[in-house]
């Protein structure tokens, strides 16, 4: 069972032309918000209804333009593969699914509650989102609606017009822009009250294609069957669900304890295999694995292995344990590149502000990796 993390991390930005050429006047600024770690996601060329168009011009609004944005983004030196879309004024049908589904893995749609359940696999080409509005009570009501995404309450009488509460489950938030003026553009502060909120609930916050992709991903994940090699030795494969998914999803996954017990019996020391790297479990039994490699090898860890289950907590007791040895935290940009050590998972002051990964490890420990703001 493949199951999410729990942190905030980056913003999603839909860009939109507008018919004003924005792509190309602002296309250096969009490119520094990439590097920064942002989601950048398609939103059509012209703004336009997309359901009164015909397929030839839904291309070129649709299709057309998630490629313009890679291009343009990437002459400025940003990373961007564009994997999601969002409908101008949410309007649908079965050719603007089509269309938008030969270029994307997900389609933001709107008019409800925004909520979807984990177990449930939603329409991926008109995937409801909870937007806001600016009339009286707004922010209480974005709250609430945090709240029962979390199933914080209590929920036994709802009986909402579709998809009743039930369980914890994925929302999809929606504004236009953050301001302090114009309609129905959410303030700064309480776009800061909102991500507080949802952290204090002990939710993942992240862009819309980041979250739809892991979402996505379990159910092809959770479906896979494990094949025997050998005695002590099973692989998993699968197949990604859309050609145009994120590079990289990396996945929480958990084995069950009925599998390792009918597999490899009482022995608990499992470990996997993956790109030719060794992933031990962290002290929870959680493995992170990253579902674009297609495939995983499952097996017992071999028992002259050195290294031990990777986590802050095991490095941390490591070190106590013995003060000899240190920790040794190195600081990277978003795409690896090394920029230096650092004193723990805090990026230094004289480092722009930004997203930043950085790698904590012991001799004798695997190394464990963390995003990071400044």
């Amino acid at each position: 069972m493949a199951k999410p993390p729990t942190h905030v991390d980056e913003e999603p930005f839909f860009l939109s032309n507008m018919g004003a050429d924005i792509l190309n006047l602002y296309g250096a600024e969009f490119a520094y918000l990439a590097r920064q770690g942002h989601e950048i996601g398609n939103h059509s060329n012209n703004h336009k209804h997309l359901t009164s168009l015909s397929e030839n011009n839904l291309r070129k609004e649709v299709i057309d333009f998630a490629n313009e944005i890679q291009q343009v983004l990437n002459s400025y030196g940003a990373d961007v593969n564009i994997t999601s879309n969002a409908l101008p004024f949410s309007a649908n049908s079965e050719q603007v699914s089509k269309v938008v589904n030969e270029r994307h893995f997900i389609n933001r749609s709107s008019w409800g509650n925004g909520r979807h359940n984990w177990d449930e696999e939603p329409r991926w080409t008109d995937m409801d989102s909870r937007a806001w509005y600016s009339w009286p009570n707004a922010e209480e009501d974005l709250l609430k609606a945090l709240d029962t995404a979390a199933y914080i309450g209590d929920f036994t009488s709802s009986n909402p017009w579709y998809n009743p509460v039930k369980s914890p489950a994925w929302v999809v938030l929606l504004n236009h822009g953050v301001s302090y003026m114009g309609e129905n553009h959410i303030t700064p502060e309480a776009m800061r009250n909102a991500f507080k909120h949802a952290v204090e609930n002990n939710m993942w916050v992240a862009p819309f294609s980041t979250v739809g992709a892991y979402y996505r991903a379990h159910f092809t994940l959770d479906a896979a069957q494990a094949v025997a090699e050998g005695n002590d030795k099973y692989t998993v494969t699968w197949e990604m669900p859309h050609k145009d998914m994120p590079k990289s999803i990396p996945m929480k996954v958990k084995l069950t304890p009925q599998f390792i017990e009918e597999t490899f019996g009482q022995d608990d020391s499992i470990v996997l295999e993956q790109d030719g790297n060794t992933i031990y479990p962290d002290e929870n039994g959680v493995f992170t694995i990253e579902f674009a490699s297609q495939q995983v090898t499952i097996r017992k860890a071999s028992k002259s292995a050195n290294m031990k289950p990777y986590s802050v907590l095991s490095i941390k007791k490591q070190v106590s344990l013995a003060p000899n040895e240190n920790i040794t935290y190195t600081l990277m940009d978003m795409k690896g590149n090394r920029l230096g050590e650092t004193n723990g998972f805090e990026v230094p002051a004289h480092q722009p502000k930004g997203a930043y990964i950085i790698r904590a490890a012991a001799p004798g420990f695997a190394p464990v990796t963390r995003k990071v703001f400044r």
